[in-house]
């Protein structure tokens, strides 16, 4: 007969817990591994290396830059070891090749312009099931407008955002990245219906071609003629079919270099929109403004609040006043389809009629 076995006592004493012991590299090991990822990104992107040592400013800067990059660029070319990157940009549409566009020269801006009217064929009114195709433009200010645009409209079915902002473009350099080529592209393949766009803070440098060719110096009176007949030519590529264009103001910033050309940009596209009632200007300056009508790094929201108006750079907007700038231009965007009930007739006499400038809200 089996007899039960007795309980044994249970010890008061705590279980001892495993320790996990975290297994470390050493020092040496660790950087090792950083040049090699550093190697490997250099070889695989040698062609992307060379676009950027290209967008940069003309200079000795830009001239070591790019012969740098070139040799490795040619190195890498030889044993076909960038193959992998190149494949893959060109299947993501990374790569932007720049097309034998030029934009047309056009005269100084009438400082008085003669009154006209324009019949326009009213913005369609959309629905949840057929949203209005909004397609977002520019530079990396317009790529972060256009991302906190999409969020603000979450709840507002009837506007379909594409944002396809990219970071270090601009007008200037055409041999970096063809706005008005690629423009062109959009308008034929993705029909909007109101375009957003947004440059000028990367402008403040000489004006080139796509081949690479200088054709104005930064600051001369050529530089203005030539950076005036690119803005209009991107208003003029969104003219037709009912398409509205809103030309998207830069805000002051706290660079001087940088607010020379800012200012430039936003006078010149204010002045061409006056005479083409399709475009509409939408003024960011204004609304993220400081007491004296310029930079400021703290404004005062209309609640009475202070907010940092800008990240570090002193160039790009804080989420706090990018939400200022949204709750002024997703109003000017559903009120231009919640107005329509027929035809729209804008009758222009200088610039209040063609051109709409977002006032603050009290």
């Amino acid at each position: 007969m089996n007899q039960p076995r007795p309980n044994k006592p249970r010890s008061n004493q705590p279980r001892r817990r495993t320790r996990r012991v975290r297994r470390t590299q050493s020092a040496e090991t660790v950087w090792k591994g950083l040049v090699i990822s550093l190697i490997v990104f250099v070889v695989l992107a040698s062609g992307n290396m060379v676009a950027s040592a290209e967008g940069m400013p003309l200079g000795w800067q830009r001239s070591v830059a790019v012969a740098t990059s070139g040799v490795i660029d040619r190195l890498t070319n030889l044993v076909s070891l960038n193959r992998p990157y190149d494949w893959a940009a060109q299947q993501l549409g990374v790569e932007q090749k720049n097309a034998d566009f030029e934009f047309p020269v056009v005269a100084d801006a009438d400082p008085e312009p003669s009154v006209t009217t324009t019949t326009l064929p009213p913005v369609r009114v959309p629905t949840a099931a057929a949203p209005l195709n909004v397609v977002v433009a520019g530079d990396s200010t317009a790529k972060a407008l256009g991302d906190m645009l999409k969020s603000a409209v979450t709840e507002i079915p009837e506007l379909s955002i594409t944002n396809y902002g990219k970071v270090s473009t601009g007008l200037a350099r055409s041999d970096y990245f063809n706005w008005g080529a690629r423009m062109q592209e959009i308008v034929a393949t993705d029909a909007p219906e109101v375009t957003l766009f947004m440059v000028g803070a990367n402008d403040g440098q000489s004006i080139l071609e796509g081949d690479g060719t200088v054709v104005a110096q930064y600051g001369s009176a050529e530089w203005e003629e030539q950076y005036r007949s690119r803005i209009a030519g991107i208003m003029d590529l969104n003219q037709g079919n009912g398409r509205r264009l809103i030309w998207v103001g830069e805000p002051n910033v706290g660079n001087p270099a940088i607010q020379e050309a800012v200012q430039t940009g936003n006078r010149i596209a204010q002045e061409e929109a006056k005479s083409r009632p399709w475009v509409s200007y939408f003024d960011v300056a204004t609304l993220v403004a400081g007491p004296d009508g310029g930079f400021a790094d703290y404004i005062t929201l209309p609640d009475g609040s202070t907010a940092r108006c800008y990240a570090g750079d002193g160039v790009h907007l804080s989420v706090k006043c990018m939400n200022r700038v949204m709750e002024n231009l997703v109003p000017t965007l559903t009120g231009m389809y919640e107005s329509a009930g027929g035809s729209s007739t804008t009758t222009t006499a200088a610039a209040t009629a063609t051109t709409t400038t977002a006032k603050p809200k009290n």
